[in-house]
């Protein structure tokens, strides 16, 4: 390192706190010292701490025999606290255990005896903040290691589930071929505008299946926006004379896609009403328990055979005789797929064949 700064060079100078009872001594390390470094010169020990906790520091000089504190306890309390700062100890008087002292409790990087050479000294505070950059570094280092580390860890996770879940929905689309080919064997007589809605459906099924979904959540009051969904059904309601109960805390928030849950909430709606009897009662309810919220929509209508509670969410698996006569059982498995998107879970309960049927979200 050297003593005079180099033309044009903008690079701060490294801070020297020296501290020593005899003020002749700081006087002489003060002009030593000014030309390379910022001096600040102290003859009370008991001062040091507090400037050094107030400023940016790089190494502190030290007499050891000091009649307010020596210097080894000194620098031993300043290391609690700033461990990286270089600590030299000077002394004219040290016996081998103040040597061992100081390198103890103070962490010293040199202990220097009076009176010192100026060379020698120079050289030592040369050393001393070169380690101490070093130290600095690797310190920097490691750390940018670490989180480098961390945040490599937790791609490599979100890669793994993310390929986990392309896996799973591979599987689901090559199981689903056959199922598809039966359904479509059964769909090829319709009438063309029958296929030509059909052709659509598949392809928004097939779109959303395919796709790697990414909610945009934001908090909604439920029973207001479910409520604000529900009115889209009035007509298809008062044309069969349906009712629709409320059975949600007006207080009741829910954290989700707006989007997604009205569109799986639509798919709920759309099967208690052409499934309720005509005069029938659709009723809407919801809980929070755990952090978790249910949804459910109620009908008293035909119900659900058992072995029909999870087909009703499968592709192109449900006999055309046990769905809506205009649809292509496709709202509820599409659902399902919004469903995972959200995290949560959908289902069916029944009790059979005329005694209603309830579906739940879970988010």
């Amino acid at each position: 390192m050297s003593l005079d700064k180099t033309p044009g060079e903008t690079k701060q100078k490294p801070t020297v706190v020296v501290v020593d009872d005899e003020r002749p001594i700081l006087t002489e390390l003060k002009i030593l010292l000014g030309r390379a470094y910022r001096v600040h010169t102290f003859v009370n020990p008991e001062e040091v701490e507090g400037f050094v906790d107030a400023n940016p520091v790089d190494l502190v000089i030290s007499d050891e025999l000091m009649p307010e504190m020596r210097g080894s306890v000194l620098l031993g309390r300043l290391h609690q606290k700033h461990p990286d700062i270089c600590k030299i100890v000077l002394s004219g008087q040290a016996e081998k255990n103040d040597i061992v002292r100081a390198i103890n409790e103070g962490q010293i990087f040199s202990f220097l005896f009076k009176p010192v050479n100026q060379r020698q000294l120079l050289n030592v505070i040369e050393k001393g903040l070169e380690n101490r950059m070093m130290k600095l570094t690797l310190e920097k280092q490691n750390i940018e290691l670490k989180n480098y580390s961390e945040n490599l860890e937790k791609m490599v996770q979100e890669r793994t589930a993310q390929l986990v879940k392309a896996h799973e929905r591979v599987q689901q689309l090559d199981g689903d071929k056959m199922s598809f080919l039966l359904y479509l064997a059964h769909e090829i007589n319709s009438p063309l505008d029958r296929i030509q809605k059909l052709a659509e459906t598949i392809l928004t099924y097939f779109g959303v299946a395919g796709s790697n979904l990414k909610p945009d959540r934001s908090t909604l009051p439920l029973r207001e926006s479910l409520i604000s969904f529900a009115l889209k059904k009035k007509k298809e309601m008062e044309d069969r004379s349906i009712a629709l109960a409320w059975r949600i805390d007006e207080n009741l928030q829910i954290f989700t896609d707006p989007e997604y849950l009205e569109r799986i909430f639509a798919a709920l709606m759309d099967n208690a009403i052409f499934f309720s009897a005509a005069g029938g009662t659709i009723t809407v309810a919801a809980a929070a328990t755990n952090g978790r919220t249910t949804i459910s929509v109620s009908d008293n209508g035909r119900g659900i055979d058992p072995a029909d509670l999870e087909n009703i969410f499968t592709p192109f698996l449900l006999e055309p005789e046990k769905r809506r006569p205009t649809g292509f059982g496709l709202n509820l498995p599409l659902a399902r797929i919004l469903t995972r998107a959200l995290d949560g879970k959908i289902w069916a309960e029944s009790e059979g064949r005329g005694k209603g049927a309830s579906l739940y979200l879970e988010l």
